[in-house]
């Protein structure tokens, strides 16, 4: 099968190339220059799809190693930067599934450290929610915290007494405020009393201290 070039500016660098009848590819001006093609140039099937082979695929490959190389990404947020410096869907594909083969990008993994380094800060809840945005499916998401089982209440307590620490008083009404400031961050309802009385203690256990040397 024969195509028929129609070459596309684009608000970057690459100019697509586009065959008509499939999806195209984007080069540089260089390598359009290089490979002689012009506007109305005729390329054969298997000539297109070495092209593709020869620059696409290799500079999509490398874009994503150096993406990768500078901080861990999800998949759909890997995608999503592939895309945004112009890459066509089955070079995007054969990249992601090269990545993801070589063990460069991995969403369980992602969301297990994810968790481990949030979950002294955050709630289970706001963990979720933030890994949903990145891209992690629900089923991956149910996996990780079926594995990390409950928020431990060590998870929580330094914020808790952090916290406790704004109020001169820890009257009723501030034990309230201080609850519900941790309530609405998704934590459960014993975990934050857990937390409180544990705070308390300590916070308690530190004035006396402070007390005794002065």
């Amino acid at each position: 099968m024969s195509y028929t070039v129609t070459l596309r500016e684009t608000d970057k660098k690459k100019v697509y190339v586009d065959p008509g009848i499939r999806e195209g590819i984007y080069l540089y001006p260089g390598e359009i220059k290089k490979l002689k093609l012009l506007e109305g140039s005729m390329l054969e099937e298997d000539e297109f799809e070495r092209i593709r082979l020869q620059y696409a695929l290799p500079r999509a490959k490398h874009r994503a190693i150096a993406i990768l190389a500078k901080r861990d990404k999800t998949e759909k947020e890997l995608r999503d930067k592939l895309q945004q410096s112009l890459t066509d869907t089955k070079t995007l594909e054969e990249t992601i599934s090269y990545v993801r083969t070589c063990g460069y990008v991995d969403d369980v993994q992602y969301a297990r450290d994810y968790i481990y380094f949030k979950k002294g800060r955050k709630s289970f809840l706001q963990i979720k929610m933030e890994l949903q945005k990145k891209g992690i499916s629900s089923q991956v998401l149910e996996t990780v915290f079926e594995e990390e089982g409950g928020q431990e209440m060590e998870d929580i307590l330094m914020q808790v007494k952090k916290y406790m620490r704004r109020f001169p008083q820890l009257d009723y009404v501030s034990r309230q405020k201080i609850y519900a400031h941790f309530a609405r961050k998704g934590y459960n309802s014993e975990l934050i009393r857990e937390a409180m009385t544990k705070a308390e203690e300590l916070l308690e256990e530190e004035s006396d201290t402070e007390n005794f040397f002065h």
